[in-house]
């Protein structure tokens, strides 16, 4: 903070800090900010407020925590906020239908305006054990000359719905327009021209995601009936229970949006983002990706995301809709050392890594040590890519270590690989001494515990004060010049 000046006495404030309580320094600008305040002498009227996109109900969860306690700290009554939508501009066609070709074209302008390609699907592959309960696949792309990509860059896929679920819904939900009924955009979604309702709503709009309270908010002030707007509105457990944009559509009926309003409050399918597992310098002509077929359970069964719902159906030849995306970990050169850390599908960027430091090591260039810690619930169905990680450390052991957890396989005794990383001195010798890069990769809980395996290696066992101290200072070096970094979700 460049003030120096106290607040005057009357100063009063409030902080709400988003972030990401996986990453190192979690809503570190914001607590510097509070601090700072209250050494000029502002008054905090209500404590930092902390949205967590980590938590289930993602950054929303704590605003709206923050935002049911920041009026009364006031001492005023909550707004009555009426949320803005600004319709979709549009026209009803007059054709009673549109070819299909003409839907393709239109949907293609879509994707144009998001700069991705339509790439060819070469090969399939499982990389676990076939009747298993978690879904290990490996996808090969053909993109030729379409797409350019580097180590730790990410392959972002555009899914569609099930094209039948739409058409169950739009017949369900309204008798004036269904699947069939063609409009004309203005510009809408990258769309100048007609298109049908079902290609919009299969291809374009999230109508199976899960909804926020904001939409909630918007769906509630076309309800004509104040009772019940009142309990929309009082239901935010209604959200909790796992239900779908479709889900409240036909929940709340009464509440009916005009078309136009309806397309503007549903928000577009977002772009799932998967760590590209290839090398540009061994395959670049191909991507290659790891991807778990991600299922979860709720009241009506088992589920599938919805990028993951259309991956499990497809098959070579198909085409995908996608574009390739910077990750958020940087290649490491040849002369760094590197240690790895990556659990289920998260090994991905590290395999771009590896196989091309394993390029650079066949053109008789020196290469510096590079140690992967892979972790996954059981060694004989998910140790994925086994064969070329075992090849690798054989052929190449005078600089990669492969070190493996399998938290499963024994009974009573979990084993993961932040374990490992503290119980060897690959951390130590790469990172701490040799000032190497990091690389971490994995769901959310596995940066905190890391770091704790970090503070372990780095202190060599050793339980004394001052050297503990400094161990922690080195762990948090790492992260401060950008020697340590992750990809998580």
């Amino acid at each position: 903070c460049a003030r120096t000046e106290p607040f005057s006495e009357c100063t009063a404030f409030s902080v709400m800090a988003l972030g990401d309580s996986s990453y190192y320094f979690f809503c570190k600008a914001a607590k510097d900010l509070e601090n700072a305040m209250l050494n000029l002498g502002a008054k905090c009227i209500l404590p930092m407020g902390e949205g967590d996109d980590s938590s289930p109900e993602r950054l929303e969860e704590g605003l709206h925590l923050w935002l049911d306690e920041v009026w009364p700290a006031l001492g005023l009554d909550a707004p009555h906020e009426i949320p803005h939508i600004t319709p979709i501009e549009l026209l009803l066609s007059k054709r009673a239908i549109i070819p299909q070709n003409e839907d393709d074209r239109a949907i293609g302008h879509y994707y144009d305006s998001l700069h991705t390609r339509a790439i060819p699907i070469s090969k399939l592959k499982s990389l676990s054990e076939g009747g298993h309960n978690r879904d290990f696949c490996s996808f090969t792309l053909d993109i030729e000359n379409s797409l350019v990509y580097q180590p730790g860059d990410t392959l972002e896929i555009f899914p569609s719905n099930d094209h039948n679920r739409v058409v169950e819904f739009l017949r369900e939900y309204s008798s004036d327009w269904d699947e069939r009924t063609v409009i004309k955009l203005n510009h809408a979604f990258g769309i100048h021209g007609e298109i049908s309702l079902g290609s919009l709503f299969t291809n374009i709009l999230d109508l199976f995601g899960k909804p926020t309270m904001h939409f909630l908010q918007q769906l509630a002030t076309f309800e004509g009936d104040e009772e019940r707007r009142r309990a929309m509105l009082e239901g935010k457990t209604t959200l909790e229970k796992g239900v779908n944009f479709a889900d409240l559509l036909l929940l709340y009926k009464s509440a009916h949006p005009p078309l136009p309003a309806l397309l503007a409050m549903l928000p577009t399918i977002k772009g799932r983002a998967y760590s590209i597992t290839s090398a540009p310098s061994v395959s670049p002509q191909n991507i290659e990706l790891c991807v778990l077929i991600d299922t979860w359970w709720c009241e009506d069964g088992m589920r599938y995301g919805l990028t993951c719902d259309m991956l499990r159906k497809l098959h070579e030849g198909d085409s995908i809709w996608c574009r390739v995306k910077p990750g958020s970990m940087e290649p490491p050169t040849h002369k760094q050392p590197v240690v790895c850390v990556g659990i289920g599908s998260g090994v991905a960027p590290h395999m771009s890594f590896l196989r091309d430091r394993v390029h650079t090591a066949n053109l008789g260039v020196d290469v510096a040590p590079f140690s992967l810690y892979f972790g996954n619930r059981f060694n004989e169905r998910e140790f994925l890519y086994r064969d070329e990680l075992e090849q690798i450390a054989a052929e190449y052991g005078s600089w990669f270590k492969l070190h493996t957890a399998f938290s499963r396989d024994t009974v009573g005794k979990k084993v993961y690989v932040q374990d490992l990383v503290a119980a060897t001195d690959d951390a130590y010798k790469n990172l701490l001494q040799n000032k190497g890069m990091l690389y971490i990769c994995g769901n959310r809980n596995l940066p905190k515990p890391l770091q704790q395996s970090l503070k372990v290696s780095f202190a060599q066992g050793r339980a004394d004060k001052k050297i503990t101290e400094e161990a922690a200072e080195a762990v948090e070096d790492l992260f401060v010049h950008g020697r340590a970094q992750q990809e998580v979700w």
